[in-house]
């Protein structure tokens, strides 16, 4: 993975694809859990992530020592919605005076090809760019207010606060993959292929895959049960088209669907068949 470096703020960066905005209550596990599917290591860090509406994307900034001077540029004098900076051969494009989207461009391009370039990928119109140094990126960073906006403090450890569903859900799954794989190898050697480290992978896979969409559809876990060839789900949400597009997007069939009045939001019991 690339790295990059402004003014020695080292960084990387990632893209995520979604389906909608993720709800602020669940942000932080869903970036979590990207990271992770990536082996992104964050622990001791600081965070930034920015939604991108018109890519339907976010894109999350992982600093390497807490120091993020590229985030400070709310100093910037621009009363536009958008502005655009270009530094080396860095893009910046500021939503509000705050970072909205990074791009490093591998080659070199004028000022009216970079405006272009940001018309066509989000079909933003931008008047003008304002190209910066070394001495006037500073001076803008040191005027600014430096206000953490977007950032998730993973600088200690109360950072695992954010992993417990995911935590809980992986130790489900893996007692019950486990007991499961050695019933299986007792019962019959026959079946010992069945279980190679490629098949659970491949479940493992799926779980992730699970957790992120219940992020990115706002869904809450109400219990899971994994079964020899079945996933049981028991979900719940506010809204009955975010159970429909997230059971679509993982494969699921519907077992019911009720609405809970105690509650005021939608149950249902999804289950996920494996094909033997």
């Amino acid at each position: 993975m690339e790295k990059f470096n402004i003014l020695n703020n080292y960084f990387f960066t990632i893209l995520i694809q979604v389906n909608e905005q993720i709800d602020d209550k669940y942000i932080k596990e869903f970036i979590c859990s990207n990271l992770q599917l990536k082996n992104i290591s964050y622990k001791h860090k600081y965070v930034y992530y920015s939604y991108i509406q018109q890519l339907n994307s976010y894109q999350v900034f992982v600093f390497e020592k807490n120091d993020f001077a590229l985030l400070f540029l709310d100093s910037i004098n621009s009363d536009s919605l958008y502005t655009l900076l270009f530094y080396d051969s860095y893009l910046i494009l500021l939503k509000n005076k705050k970072l909205y989207y990074f791009l490093n461009l591998k080659y070199k391009l004028n000022e009216d090809e970079l405006i272009q370039l940001i018309k066509n990928k989000l079909n933003i119109e931008i008047s003008k760019i304002t190209n910066l140094d070394n001495k006037s990126f500073e001076k803008l960073i040191s005027k600014s207010q430096k206000n953490k906006y977007n950032i998730l403090d993973f600088s200690s450890n109360n950072y695992l606060n954010a992993l417990i569903l995911n935590c809980i859900l992986c130790i489900v799954f893996l007692v019950n993959y486990f007991l499961y794989t050695q019933n299986r190898v007792t019962n019959s050697v026959e079946n010992k292929v069945l279980f190679t480290k490629e098949k659970k992978d491949l479940k493992t896979k799926k779980l992730i895959d699970i957790l992120n969409n219940s992020f990115a559809h706002n869904l809450k876990f109400k219990d899971l049960t994994i079964k020899s060839n079945k996933i049981d789900l028991l979900v719940s949400s506010n809204k009955v088209v975010n159970i429909e597009n997230f059971s679509k997007k993982i494969g699921a069939k519907v077992n019911f669907l009720e609405h809970n009045k105690q509650s005021s939001e939608y149950e249902a019991k999804l289950f996920i068949q494996e094909n033997r």
